[in-house]
């Protein structure tokens, strides 16, 4: 919605996220390309050399989404949401980098809301401050978006 530069994203499990866009966020990293952890050094299961030369079972790739290291399980246990990145659900983390996310830098940036049906499509009439949304059981239903992305006749919303 330009007038109020929020954007209003739907999921099929009835989640209705608004993201304010004008909030300053940090780009996510590229994931890198490893053999092996980047953090302990063992290798990933593709990794056949090195699984010979030391004798050990590969280890499932993951990527920490603060420095996109790959890293295997045991380096990123750790779990946390980092919305300056946009990631406003647990994401993994690696260690090192869970360690440097303070308390503050979990506090949302979007809000959340109950859509009570799986949401497979939706469209939005900023003139007037709806939303239609159609689920996968094929109930449609219009929403009054106005309280919930803060519209008034000032942004070019008008209430009904």
């Amino acid at each position: 919605m330009q007038l109020t530069r929020q954007l209003v994203s739907c999921s099929s499990e009835g989640g209705i996220t608004v993201w304010n866009m004008d909030t300053p966020r940090e780009e996510a990293p590229q994931w890198l390309d490893s053999d092996s952890c980047q953090k302990c050094e063992q290798p990933f299961f593709w990794n056949l050399k090195q699984m010979w030369d030391s004798k050990t079972l590969g280890l499932r790739q993951h990527h920490c989404r603060k420095c996109g290291k790959a890293v295997c399980g045991k380096c990123s246990s750790k779990r946390s949401t980092y919305p300056v990145m946009g990631f406003e659900f647990q994401v993994r983390l690696c260690e090192d980098c869970y360690e440097t996310i303070r308390d503050e830098d979990r506090t949302p940036l979007a809000t959340f809301h109950e859509g009570k049906h799986n949401i497979s499509h939706m469209d939005m009439d900023p003139s007037r401050g709806l939303m239609v949304t159609c689920g996968s059981d094929r109930v449609v239903k219009i929403w009054d978006m106005t309280q919930v992305v803060g519209c008034s006749i000032a942004t070019g919303f008008s209430p009904r």
